[in-house]
């Protein structure tokens, strides 16, 4: 079988990658090329901008594929061009989506591909229903699955309420710094190690049972936001000096941070994922949270280059804990008994 990923070394994509080689798949990347040491032997690489579409014609040439999976495409245009550009060269277009897609303020706890799709808090929520909308009216006879990943992370990074992908809140609780979580912590979410995505994804390329299909990957471990952190803060052998900040105020104190927290991490998110293990019975959750994120801290540990601080995380993380000092003097100025 011969896939191709557009993008291939990213968070999702490279475990998918290795997961398609283990199984014996003839593996393409479609990318820019600017992480060439990332990608296994075995790889063909096909290099350009896969929002340049004549350069991706001219790279792509005759080759055609079993499955394309565009885990890069954020937008309605993007879903397009894709679809343009594979119509006649996939046996299966496969859409990376979002389960934040699904209706905020949640209704039910557990979520399946049935619950509706709405947010009214976030743009990328919103741009991900409009694309799988397109897909749905213009694919067209060219096969299609939607895939509705939840938090999914994999060695390298560090899923907190606030980043994931860098070193900035493990920093922060090695330094002994305030950490914030959002509410009173006990909101339940769903991690899930991208080995264990993996399974689920390649297990659907060229499955004819998820045609026409949208399918939620997710693991079946929920974890509090609280346990979360303190999970993190033991694998880095320090207590976490958590403080509870309810979402609202995360959201007027930073405005740009209130779709992924009003939109998405401020509610329980539980999944049902029945579709999917009838679609793919090996798929399963073999890496729990403590071991995944312990793994991921011991690379990142090993190599302090790899330990990448974003100022401006650690920057909003400072404005809103002033910002909450602040209001919270205003009910209970300092020396009141």
């Amino acid at each position: 079988m011969k896939i191709l990923f557009i993008g291939g070394t990213g968070n999702l994509s490279l475990e998918c990658t290795h997961r398609a080689l283990a199984r014996g798949m003839e593996v393409w990347h479609l990318n820019r090329g600017s992480h060439p040491g990332k990608a296994p032997e075995g790889v063909h690489s096909l290099q350009a901008d896969v929002r340049d579409e004549a350069a991706v014609e001219r790279v792509l040439g005759r080759e055609s594929f079993d499955a394309v999976v565009d885990f890069i495409a954020y937008l309605p245009a993007q879903v397009e061009a894709s679809l343009r550009l594979f119509r006649e060269r996939a046996g299966q277009y496969v859409f990376i989506s979002s389960a934040s897609a699904y209706r905020k303020p949640a209704v039910h706890p557990v979520i399946t591909e049935s619950t509706p799709l709405c947010n009214p808090f976030w743009q990328y929520s919103r741009d991900k229903i409009a694309c799988e909308d397109l897909i749905r009216a213009r694919a067209g006879d060219l096969p299609w699955t939607i895939i509705r990943p939840s938090h999914t992370y994999a060695n390298g990074w560090v899923p907190t309420a606030f980043s994931s992908s860098d070193w900035t809140v493990a920093g922060r609780i090695l330094e002994g710094k305030e950490i914030i979580v959002h509410g009173d912590g006990q909101a339940l979410w769903t991690l899930t190690h991208a080995r264990d995505f993996a399974v689920g994804l390649v297990g659907l390329l060229g499955n004819p049972a998820a045609y026409g299909e949208a399918v939620q990957i997710m693991g079946d471990e929920a974890l509090t936001w609280e346990s979360i952190h303190r999970t993190i803060a033991s694998a880095l052998g320090r207590e976490a000096r958590i403080v509870h900040i309810p979402s609202d105020f995360i959201a007027r104190a930073e405005p740009s941070l209130a779709g992924g927290f009003l939109g998405d991490k401020a509610w329980t998110s539980l999944f049902d994922c029945s579709k999917l293990r009838r679609l793919v019975p090996d798929f399963r959750t073999t890496i729990s949270f403590q071991e995944g994120v312990r793994q991921s801290l011991d690379w990142l540990r090993a190599d302090p280059s790899r330990q990448k601080v974003d100022p401006g995380v650690g920057e909003r993380i400072e404005r809103i804990l002033a910002a909450w000092r602040r209001a919270m003097d205003e009910v209970w100025p300092s020396g009141r008994t």
